[in-house]
């Protein structure tokens, strides 16, 4: 009885001992990544999360999505094997007016328990980008056109594109004193202003039916011309 004993004893440590050398040569369970956060500008959806324990290399991390309606979980694409603390998930095809459910896991030999961060609609959390500004120059004037935030064929502003309001800060070149004007058209013309001067402008939309309200443009600067015909644009870059 005694040796039977002892055989079963001895096979129960052989069974354990490939778990224990592993926990010996550093194996260990690796921590969930946290503080997750979504970043949705226009149509550019990008996650950025924080490692859990920065003393174990060679990490990836991956990203799982849920709709309504669903039970199963499906990779996120753009998010898969990740090996710094940042990815982009635009090519995803979304109801941005749905709900959405991501989780996220780190993974190496093994894997973490998963993160599941807070669902969000993509509408929502959205930020509207700066429009696209062109400007030309006339006797004394400023033409400005204004295209809507986000690609021609943007996804999140889809139902939106003639609900954008604009307005803009122009100044000076040699002064940099502002002036403010809202509620501008995507067409917009400023009268009055100084010849061969160069003045400095950017734009910003809003969405004031969402409480949205974007960032500016890069600036534009240019010179005003004074001969009514034949007047050249000189661009300031």
């Amino acid at each position: 009885m005694m040796v039977a004993l002892l055989g079963a004893t001895t096979l129960v440590l052989v069974a354990v001992a490939p778990w224990v050398l592993s926990a010996a040569a550093g194996g260990k369970n690796l921590k969930s990544p946290q503080k997750v956060e979504v970043d949705i500008i226009d149509d550019n959806f990008i996650l950025r999360w924080n490692r859990s324990d920065e003393s174990v290399g060679n990490v990836t991390f991956s990203f799982d999505y849920q709709k309504p309606g669903m039970d199963n979980w499906i990779k996120l694409p753009g998010c898969q094997n990740i090996t710094s603390t940042k990815c982009n998930f635009s090519s995803l095809k979304l109801n941005v007016y749905e709900e959405i459910k991501l989780r996220i896991r780190a993974e190496k030999e093994n894997t973490s328990s998963w993160y599941e961060v807070d669902s969000f609609t993509p509408f929502r959390k959205a930020q509207i980008g700066p429009p696209e500004v062109h400007v030309e120059a006339e006797d004394k004037a400023i033409v400005i056109h204004i295209s809507p935030p986000g690609t021609k064929d943007s996804v999140m502003w889809a139902l939106d594109g003639l609900s954008f309001t604009y307005s803009l800060v122009i100044w000076k070149n040699s002064s940099g004193v502002e002036e403010r004007i809202e509620n501008i058209y995507s067409r917009h013309k400023i009268y009055k202003l100084s010849p061969e001067t160069t003045y400095c402008l950017k734009v910003k939309a809003a969405l004031l039916t969402s409480w949205k309200i974007g960032v500016y443009s890069p600036v534009h600067c240019i010179k005003t011309t004074v001969c009514t015909l034949g007047g050249r644009v000189r661009w300031i870059t």
